[in-house]
């Protein structure tokens, strides 16, 4: 695992409590919504490869899916370590830690901290960074096939609840903050990059795309 600087306190908002919680949920209940939709994708045909670069993966439980499901390896990058000893023991317990290899970094800041993957997967990161675009147009030029995408829809009452959702980081004196970007930004940026979008879903909160090569 690299290590590089923490710019926005994700280490004070993603930690080992919140780690477990998640470790939790998905032993009683498997993935959450946006992982499993991609996950059925995978199974599905409709996205394939054999690698996987998935970009804030929190406790790596899509990996092991992911891996159960037939892709051959998988890296995670993720800007907080507080995840990191929970993942290690999910992916013992799975028996797949020599497939996986876990990153700390900011993709944007530091582009070496992660290289090409066939699928590349972004689920509920997009509305943890500041600049959509920059985030966007790091994980796109990695996709060698398919970027995946799933982050808020731009609703008024998701904008209303914005301010809501960041009580608890100002509590925990950390700058990162909920963000619900324009979703023309976010496919501006993938298509500038090259993809062209082939799939677009919408969920209750959020909008699930699929961008290939």
């Amino acid at each position: 695992m690299s290590a590089c600087c923490e710019p926005q306190g994700y280490e004070k908002v993603f930690d080992h409590r919140g780690a477990r919680r998640a470790a939790a949920r998905y032993a009683r209940s498997g993935l959450t919504t946006l992982p499993q939709r991609t996950l059925e994708l995978y199974r599905d045909g409709v996205i394939h490869g054999e690698t996987l670069l998935e970009i804030g993966g929190g406790i790596g439980d899509l990996e092991i899916e992911m891996l159960r499901a037939g892709i051959d390896r998988a890296v995670c990058v993720d800007m907080s370590t507080g995840y990191d000893a929970v993942a290690a023991r999910l992916l013992a317990g799975s028996g797949l830690a020599g497939r996986v290899e876990r990153r700390t970094g900011d993709l944007v800041a530091h582009p070496d901290v992660a290289g090409p993957a066939d699928l590349v997967v972004l689920h509920s990161v997009v509305c943890c960074y500041p600049d959509a675009r920059a985030l966007v147009t790091a994980a796109a030029d990695r996709a060698r096939q398919y970027l995946v995408l799933a982050f808020p829809k731009n609703t008024w009452w998701m904008r209303a609840a914005a301010p809501l959702f960041n009580v608890y980081p100002r509590l925990r004196g950390s700058d990162w903050r909920f963000r619900v970007h324009p979703p023309a930004d976010v496919v501006a940026a993938a298509t500038d990059a090259g993809l062209r979008e082939v799939r677009s879903e919408r969920f209750v909160f959020d909008h699930h795309l699929v961008f290939a090569r």
